[in-house]
């Protein structure tokens, strides 16, 4: 690849990032490497659907190897992941100082047809066979992987690809895939549920407990709390964090539709990771968790108080509500009463 030969200088700056290839000094800084996510996250996204490559991956190859789209390849070639022309390459091609004077490289129509052909390029050569037999949420692995099989000549190359995935938090794209595949998965086994047990329901009560009391109109609110804030690449939205999960706030008028469209997450899974009803919205200033929640949280007992039901509890503390009825066994009685304790974590 043109970077990992030619690249002789990559620092990470506070306010500014530099990399020097094909003899052109390109510098950008860490909005650009924001920008570079948002831009790209959702081709990314559909290469990972497509050839089972990890988006995270494929985001973090662009950015360093086309120092987020200002090189002279990717700006004159649209080509970001610096792939020569090699003897099959009938396309169009760019001339590119790097291992030798005017090296044939790969131009490209669109910056989409260069993800494309970086998809196509690992899933074709066996040399990078080792790849596909990876867990594809393991970035790690994969990034390791790559540098094994020969993608680049950076011996820090995997180091540098994991440590921009975990500073710019580039992994979550890779659980944008994981929630929509689930989730597509749920829907059709839910479909089968419904139409095999829909006789079986109309004779045999209820007896599965409810995630919380529907009677209940008591929420956990932001108002008068305290969180850390976070930057995102996914949203307008201020981002904040809760035992080490993040979540929104909402806004008057706010619904789960509305918040998943502005941070790239289905409604559905927004309602699993705040434990809410199909037909529930949030109300005004109430947290809503954008990822999962943990399984448990440093308090070990909480005292329930008046008006407080489990759903309370555990958007309260971040933990996912089967967790705190698993932890009480209270899988066969979910309501509480003030007074009551309640284990938080095993």
């Amino acid at each position: 690849m043109t970077q990992n030969n030619n690249c002789k200088r990559f620092s990470i700056f506070v306010g500014a990032l530099y990399l020097t290839t094909f003899s052109v000094f390109a510098q950008y800084n860490e909005k650009d490497i924001y920008k570079y996510i948002e831009d790209y996250a959702d081709v990314a996204i559909q290469k990972m659907y497509e050839y089972k490559i990890p988006a995270s991956i494929t985001i973090a190859q662009g950015v360093f190897e086309s120092a987020c789209g200002k090189s002279r390849l990717a700006t004159e070639g649209n080509n970001h992941f610096g792939i020569k022309c090699h003897t099959e390459w009938i396309g169009d091609t760019i001339l590119v100082d790097d291992d030798e004077l005017q090296e044939c490289f790969r131009r490209y129509s669109s910056v989409a047809e260069s993800y494309t052909d970086h998809s196509i390029f690992l899933t074709t050569r066996k040399r990078y066979s080792n790849l596909f037999l990876l867990d594809i949420m393991d970035y790690k692995s994969w990034a390791r992987t790559l540098k094994e099989d020969g993608y680049a000549t950076n011996p820090q190359y995997a180091e540098r690809l994991i440590s921009l995935i975990e500073r710019f938090n580039i992994a979550r794209i890779d659980t944008l895939y994981q929630q929509r595949y689930n989730s597509s998965v749920i829907r059709e086994e839910k479909e089968i549920v419904q139409n095999n047990t829909s006789q079986e329901n109309k004779t045999t009560p209820q007896t599965k407990p409810q995630a919380h009391n529907k009677s209940e109109k008591k929420v956990f609110t932001a108002i008068g709390s305290e969180y850390s804030s976070d930057e995102s690449p996914f949203t307008y939205r201020k981002v904040f964090k809760n035992n080490n999960t993040y979540f929104v706030i909402a806004q008057k008028d706010d619904t789960y539709e509305k918040i998943g469209q502005d941070i790239l997450v289905l409604p559905e899974n927004l309602r699993k990771f705040n434990d809410a009803g199909p037909n529930d919205q949030p109300i005004e200033n109430e947290i809503v968790y954008v990822e999962a929640k943990a399984r448990g949280n440093a308090l070990r007992l909480h005292t329930v108080q008046e008006g407080e039901t489990l759903r309370y509890i555990a958007q309260r503390y971040g933990i996912q509500l089967r967790y705190i009825l698993k932890y009480n066994m209270l899988e066969d009685n979910p309501f509480v009463k003030p007074g009551d304790q309640i284990l938080l974590r095993r």
